[in-house]
């Protein structure tokens, strides 16, 4: 028996170990549960391929989950239910008793386990970004199988929850919940977050005296396997090869066609790339009607994202949102970009005001030499207000 500690996200990041360890076949973990307290839409989305293939070669998965304060979303117990696992959700209907506890265990039976006990939620931020801890214990067998025996016992209540706190995650649930009240839209969530962050801008507030400390999201979903391969399938939707991973986004927003150099972040001249896709007018119409690209992307696109002051001279502003990103067919996973807007840009026919910036992905933006190609932005899946694709 072993015990190590998982440090995140500037050592370790727990979301791809976790996406490890359901992709891994030697050995094959056939007995796997996920027990979290809080879980979000972007977090189970970029899980769901693993999840899915691993149930495909057998494994038997149960995904136990939490709703207190507000902080598990109602797409988020949507796209679990939709994974067709054993869901349990846990709530004490008596106030002051959180559901907290954060218990990922792979079993390979006969040959070993992966214990992993700790501070990450099923969230985007739990598992790739924030400061989180665990430990992680691993057990051979048989040496170890007391042990173990011992141990995933006293976890039991957590792992296979029963009685009247603990109820079969199905659709009927979902709704009585949304109902209810108890479980918020990521919409809802979103506009809590922009009344805080507007009382803050609005209130004369001395200046942090804290730093920043860059931290990279993974340029994959997944940490071991090769990239997703998209396809088309006959009725014309868009999967990853092996029919785990259907592209899941909403309407076609905008298209970018025949990219120039500085989009596709090409220089001929050796100087640094712009960093930035600009979004332009691009021909793009509606209803028959040419958009206005100087309030179309900043109003009526991100229009419901927190936007914060960037630069005082000349004035702009910036906000930040998840995008699920591919490129030539292929999978780069769920990244945070930043948009930037200048209304000072807005004088003048033809000028562009908002850019969206790539972050990491310049390098991978670089040497994929997209210019000519074809840029297309769409919309959230229905009913979620990330990620755009």
């Amino acid at each position: 028996m072993r015990t190590r500690a998982i440090i995140q996200p500037l050592e370790s990041v727990m979301g791809e170990i976790i996406q490890e360890y359901l992709a891994s076949q030697d050995p094959f973990y056939n007995n796997i549960w996920l027990v979290s307290a809080f879980a979000n839409a972007q977090a189970i989305q970029r899980l769901t391929p693993s999840i899915l293939a691993a149930k495909e070669r057998g494994a038997r998965i149960s995904l136990v989950v939490g709703f207190d304060v507000n902080s598990t979303s109602a797409e988020a117990l949507r796209n679990i239910n939709l994974l067709g696992i054993n869901s349990i959700v846990v709530h004490n209907a008596r106030g002051g008793h959180t559901f907290h506890p954060k218990i990922y265990l792979f079993e390979a039976s006969n040959l070993k386990a992966e214990l992993f006990i700790g501070s990450n939620n099923l969230t985007d931020g739990g598992l790739y970004t924030n400061y989180e801890a665990s430990s992680q214990t691993s057990f051979d067998f048989p040496q170890d199988a007391e042990e173990y025996a011992m141990l995933v016992a006293s976890l039991d209540r957590y792992l296979n929850p029963q009685g009247a706190t603990a109820k079969v995650l199905n659709d009927d649930l979902i709704e009585i919940l949304v109902s209810r009240g108890d479980v918020p839209t990521e919409e809802e969530i979103l506009e809590s977050q922009r009344r805080t962050s507007n009382k803050r801008v609005r209130s004369e507030l001395p200046a942090s005296p804290f730093g920043v400390e860059r931290i990279n999201r993974p340029l994959r979903v997944s940490r071991r396997g090769s990239r997703i391969t998209i396809r088309r399938t006959p009725n014309g939707n868009t999967q990853s090869e092996g029919g785990t991973n259907p592209i899941n986004h909403g309407v076609l927003l905008w298209q970018k066609s025949n990219l120039p150099n500085s989009d596709a972040q090409q220089t001929r001249d050796g100087s640094n790339p712009t960093g930035g896709l600009r979004l332009t007018q691009a021909g793009w119409t509606i209803d028959g009607d040419e958009i206005d690209q100087t309030t179309y992307f900043r109003n009526d696109i991100f229009g419901n994202l927190v936007w914060m002051e960037w630069r005082a001279s000349p004035y702009s502003e910036k906000a930040e949102t998840n995008f699920d990103i591919y490129i030539l067919g292929t999978s780069y996973g769920v990244h945070n970009l930043t948009i930037s807007h200048k209304p000072s840009g807005e004088a003048g026919q033809g000028n562009y005001t908002t850019i969206l910036h790539w972050g990491d992905l310049i390098d991978i933006i670089r040497q994929s030499n997209l210019v000519g190609k074809t840029l297309s932005l769409y919309a959230p899946p229905p009913g979620q207000a990330a990620p755009f694709t």
